[in-house]
């Protein structure tokens, strides 16, 4: 069925978070004990399974497929607003996410970053993404983000940070932990909208 014929869901608008329980679990709870266990070569090690398993899915999508936008179920870590998405919106959302927290961990690794603060409206991606470049450049961005964060001096500076929207000031080590949960979400939510392709 062409998602184009569907009336638009009623969602909430990009920025309004998640269920405050779960952002409280997640704060306070999942990600310390993440940051404390999670070694950097390990970070970059699950952020690259993550990618392969994303690719591996999305690649088996003809370009009708990619662009069908489908309503899914809210899940963890995943914000109201994005369960009506194409399998292209989410790679080109995660392009977008992966060059900013490869720009940020590589600068905190010098640092500091003058990044302008970013929120979370600011990364969702536009309605038309081009099929025949969404793929692609996810796994561009992918190899630019080994690349670079495994040249970077993660634990050089320690103290400089740069805000998360919801979770608030990370340093390099924490956010390149959280580059790979964050694929798993959407890696998640690519395969709920495939279910509902067939």
């Amino acid at each position: 069925m062409n998602s184009s014929k569907l009336p638009e869901p009623k969602l909430a608008k990009p920025g309004a978070g998640l269920p405050f329980m779960e952002w409280a679990i997640a704060k306070y709870i999942l990600l310390p004990g993440l940051f404390r266990e999670t070694g950097s070569t390990q970070a970059i090690e699950h952020f690259v399974r993550e990618s392969e398993k994303i690719t591996a899915l999305s690649c088996q999508l003809s370009p009708e497929m990619l662009t069908e936008r489908r309503l899914i179920p809210r899940h963890r870590g995943l914000e109201d607003s994005s369960r009506y998405w194409s399998v292209a919106m989410a790679l080109e959302h995660l392009v977008i996410v992966g060059d900013m927290m490869r720009q940020v961990v590589v600068d905190l690794s010098n640092g500091g970053t003058n990044l302008r603060q970013i929120g979370i409206a600011d990364v969702k991606p536009g309605l038309n993404v081009d099929p025949a470049k969404a793929l692609p450049a996810f796994e561009e961005m992918t190899e630019r983000f080994v690349r670079e964060t495994t040249a970077a001096q993660i634990d050089a500076f320690p103290r400089s940070t740069y805000p998360h929207p919801w979770f608030g000031p990370l340093n390099a080590h924490q956010w390149l932990t959280f580059a790979a949960p964050h694929e798993r979400i959407h890696r998640k939510q690519i395969e709920a909208i495939i279910a509902r392709l067939t």
